[in-house]
Formats: structure tokens, C-alpha cells, sequence
């Protein structure tokens, strides 16, 4: 691909980040990607793998000055999933998505691990593991897995496919990938989960340091933390039992230690966890109803699975008319569109500073319902109907757009800092108070995460001409000096500085630098010079 205007949609992030590249590979089949990495290996170049290029961070797109020529590799036409051990895991190939996962393992009863995606929609499989994604299903922690296919170059330049799916597959790469891709392979026996026993984790609510964040020594692992330093043919994820019922709770309040106190209630190891609580700022709730409804419309309209293919639609579009034309488009349709929400829903999240979205399943419906009630007055609790949830989620997951939409439509009053802090699971307050000097370089902020967990994702649109590197600078050295961590789920990219035993992993997995130098702030030249 030649064409500057038609690659900017794969050289541009989604929220940050930008750069040149030689050339731009859309591979239709595993085993073109193979020939595309090889060639590239041979030759010296830089590769950058990008799966849905959704990144928050700017760590899938090119950024700065490289001293070799840079190669970007899509793999969105390289969806696939197949299910294994009845349903029980799925192999999930490099351009798969969630709601592809989804709809391929709903028929055996089972969901996946994460829903459609929390910051942005349309997410990668691939990518999320690759970057440790977090999610919003409290009981299943950061996304991982230590079974996978992947590339990776060698200290001699070559390229090597590494097997770590934990199921035989015969012949030379080509003769793989190429088997892998049409599911020619025996019948694959169940394993056991990997990873860590998260749900336990996440209730020890006394110790001073992150439920989950980036930098987790137990998170890195082949595929798994990778930040696209090899590349992923497939993974190996396991899949959980579909829930039979599910009751979602609108619970509002302008009382910040009534919902610290709520947490610790429903972390108590005596009652089974949620599955989901979606804490919503109303400031973010505001910024999800002006600069968001567009995206809530298309969700209610044409579902998550049809995400992906409207957001390759709104670049192809963008390359045509310019970014900012598309943007005023989408904006004017969410204007003159019926809101999001409804009416008596939307009053609840206006009301109040507060807002949480509460969803337990099967067993842990009373028990949720119980400790809800047992707060008294301090909570407004509503039960909402299946399609009240719907509504409000949607909202929920259109505000990290909203924050991107608001910047984009006027780039000149200030840039946007959108940065993901992990708390410690001890930590009382869980918003973040900036002090005097920081707090004046904000012009409106919007706070919404993932509660339980004590992630959150704070969007600051500054005032113009404020430094955005420096203010997020200042606010990592805040949070760090708490015990929290920065990024939380987003991976480092282009934007934090990788500490040291995340750059030694980088360097073991790649020795040349030759795919995504640069991220975590490291080296962008040959053999990490």
C-alpha cells in the first residue's frame, strides 16, 4: 500500500501517535503473514504488527524517527476461531476479535473472557493479551495466556516459529500456518487454566499495592505482555460457562465513602463476586451523551460484532473527506439521534456524582442484592430490566470515544491526557485528587473504570497550550508516590517509560529490536543501540 492517505489509517493511533511508514502489508492468510515477516527479517527492516489498532497508547502505530525502514503489518483480515475440548478454550487466530470469539463459542454455552471492550470496541484477542488488557469482568484479571504460536527474530536476523499452543502440528511453517488456519489439526484435550487465582487476589483489600497493572512480573510470558516484540499467529485462551441469569444494579450516590464502603462489602469473601461494576463519573456520563451517542446508537442498532467492520468503514471514509470531516459527521448524527438512555435511567445517572453499574449472575444475585440493600440510605439502588443494562452499558462503553471525539473536533482548545491508574487495593479514595498546580491545567475531566479492581481511566482535556507529556509526567509521579501504578491495562506504547525487568523481557523476546522498537519508551535502533 502506497497510498499516504489511505495508510494513515494504520499509521495513526487511535488516541495518540503517528508516523511514516515504507510500506503498509494487509496479509489475507497466516501464511502470507509469514512470507510478509520473513521478507522483512531478511532485509532488515522494522516491523510493527498492529491487530484492530484500538491501542490507547500509541504502541501499534509508527512514532518517531527509526534508523531503518518501517513495515506495517495489519492482520485485521486474519479472523478465526476454533473452538477445542467442547467449547472449553478456543484457538484464536492473529486478527480474531472478542465478538468473533463470542459468537463461535456461544453455541457451546460458554462466553469468553472479557465482553466487547471497555475503553474501545472492536477489540483484538491477540492484542489484548499482548498487552495484558484488563477488562471488565471482575473475577477474571488481566488477560493472558502461556500458550501460543508466535515469530520471533532471532539474534542472527531470522525468522522462528515457536509452538507453545500445546498441540502437535507437523511439517515446516508454511505447512503450520497454513494447517492451523483450515483447523486441520487432531482433536485437542482440555488444559488447565493458566494464569494466576485472580478472584482471590482481588479481595485482599488491606494490601498497598494494584489488584492488576502492566508491569506484573506474572503477566510476562511469551505472547502474553509482548507489546508486539514477536509475532502472534495464534493463541490458545480457555473459555466459562455462560451465566443462566444476570440482574444488573444502578446504584447512585453523591457520598464517595458509601461506594468505598459498598466495595468492600461485595469483596468480602463470605458472598460470590459480581461479574461486572462499571463505575461512571456523572462528568464522564455528560461526555458520553454529548460526544458519544453515535457510537451508542450503532451499538443498539447493529450489536458489537458489527463494530469492527463500521470502524474500517469510518477510516476508509476518513482517508477520503480528512478525519475531521468524519468526526463532524458522526457527531451530527448522535445530535439529531434519540438519546441513549432512558428517561428515568438517565435522571439517576444525572443526579448524582456517582454512579455504578453493579451485574451479578446466578448465585451471586441474592447475595449482591443483599449487601446493596444493606447500605441504607447512603445508595439509590434501581434493579434495571435487561434492556435498561443494555442502554446504560452502551453509554459506558462510548465514553472513552467521547473523550478522543471532543478532542478531535477541536484540536485547538487542548490536547486530551487519557491515562489508566491502577490503585491499590487498600487505597479509601478512588478518585484521583490533583493537587492545586495540576488541577488548573484541566479544563474538564471525565472518570470511569472498573471499580472492584481499583482501575480507573481518567480522560483530562487540558487547557490550551498545557504540555501533555509533562502533566502526565506530574500525574504518574502522584499516583506512583501512592502506591498506585501507571498504565493499569493499556500497555506502556509510546507513552510510559517500561521499568527495567519489562525491558529485559522485550530484549530477551527480541534481540535485534526489529519489531516495535521504541515501546516503553526504549531504544528505536538495530540490536538496541
Amino acid at each position: 500500500m502506497q497510498d499516504y492517505a489511505r495508510a494513515r489509517a494504520y499509521t495513526t493511533g487511535y488516541r495518540h501517535g503517528s508516523g511514516r511508514a515504507a510500506a503498509v502489508a494487509l496479509p489475507g492468510s497466516l501464511v502470507e503473514l509469514w512470507r510478509v515477516a520473513r521478507f522483512c527479517a531478511q532485509r532488515g527492516t522494522i516491523i510493527i504488527v498492529q491487530a484492530a489498532n484500538t491501542g490507547l497508547t500509541g504502541g501499534s502505530t509508527p512514532h518517531g524517527d527509526y534508523d531503518r525502514p518501517v513495515v506495517v503489518i495489519s492482520t485485521q483480515r486474519l479472523g478465526g476461531v476454533f473452538p477445542i475440548a467442547d467449547g472449553s478454550e478456543a484457538i484464536c487466530l492473529a486478527g480474531s476479535t472478542l465478538t468473533q470469539l463470542e459468537r463461535a463459542i456461544a453455541g457451546h454455552g460458554r462466553v469468553s473472557h472479557s465482553v466487547i471492550g471497555s475503553s474501545c470496541i472492536g477489540a483484538s484477542v491477540v492484542g489484548g493479551i499482548c498487552n495484558n488488557s484488563g477488562g471488565a469482568l471482575v473475577e477474571r484479571g488481566p488477560a493472558f495466556s502461556d500458550r501460543a504460536l508466535f515469530a520471533r527474530v532471532g539474534a542472527d536476523g531470522s525468522l522462528q516459529l515457536i509452538n507453545e499452543l500445546g498441540m502437535d502440528l507437523d511439517g515446516d511453517a508454511e505447512a503450520i500456518l497454513s494447517d492451523l488456519e483450515a483447523g486441520a489439526f487432531a482433536p485437542v484435550a482440555r488444559m488447565d487454566p493458566p494464569g494466576h487465582p485472580y478472584e482471590h487476589h482481588v479481595r485482599q483489600v488491606r494490601e498497598p499495592t494494584p489488584a492488576r497493572y502492566n508491569a506484573d512480573p506474572r503477566g510476562l510470558r511469551d505472547a502474553s505482555g509482548s507489546a508486539g516484540k514477536v509475532i502472534v499467529f495464534a493463541v490458545r485462551v480457555p473459555t466459562f460457562p455462560a451465566p443462566a441469569r444476570e440482574q444488573t444494579f444502578l446504584v447512585a450516590t453523591d457520598d464517595a465513602d458509601a461506594l468505598a464502603e459498598l466495595r468492600l462489602a461485595l469483596l468480602d469473601p463470605a458472598h460470590p463476586l459480581p461479574r461486572q461494576c462499571e463505575y461512571m463519573h456523572r462528568d464522564a456520563t455528560a461526555l458520553a451523551l454529548s460526544h458519544g451517542n453515535d457510537v451508542a446508537v450503532m451499538l443498539r442498532m447493529f450489536g458489537a460484532r458489527a463494530m469492527p467492520q463500521i470502524l474500517r468503514a469510518q477510516k476508509r471514509l476518513a482517508s477520503v473527506i480528512g478525519k475531521r470531516a468524519t468526526d463532524r459527521l458522526a457527531q451530527g448524527m448522535g445530535q439529531i439521534a434519540p438519546g441513549p438512555l432512558p428517561a428515568n435511567v438517565l435522571k439517576l445517572f444525572c443526579d448524582h456524582e456517582h454512579v455504578l453499574l453493579l451485574t451479578a449472575a446466578d448465585a451471586a444475585v441474592e447475595p449482591v442484592r443483599r449487601v446493596v440493600a444493606a447500605r441504607g440510605n447512603d445508595l439509590v439502588v434501581r434493579e434495571l430490566s435487561a434492556g435498561e443494562a443494555a442502554a446504560a452499558l452502551r453509554v459506558r462503553f462510548a465514553v472513552a470515544g467521547a473523550g478522543v471525539r471532543y478532542r478531535d473536533l477541536a484540536p485547538e482548545k487542548g490536547d486530551l491526557a487519557a491515562l489508566d491508574i491502577a490503585l491499590p487495593r487498600n487505597a479509601r479514595n478512588f478518585r484521583l485528587e490533583l493537587p492545586h498546580g495540576l488541577g488548573r491545567q484541566v479544563r474538564l475531566r471525565a472518570d470511569y473504570g472498573h471499580f472492584l479492581c481499583h482501575v480507573f481511566h481518567c480522560d483530562f482535556l487540558l487547557q490550551p497550550g498545557v504540555d501533555r507529556s509533562a502533566f502526565e509526567a506530574e500525574v504518574k509521579t502522584l499516583v506512583e508516590a501512592g502506591g498506585g501504578q501507571m498504565p493499569a491495562e493499556h500497555s506502556f506504547g509510546h507513552l510510559y517509560e517500561a521499568p527495567d525487568h519489562v525491558v529485559e523481557f522485550y530484549r530477551r523476546l527480541d534481540p535485534t529490536n526489529s519489531l516495535n522498537p521504541g515501546v516503553g519508551r526504549t531504544s528505536r535502533h538495530r540490536n538496541w543501540a
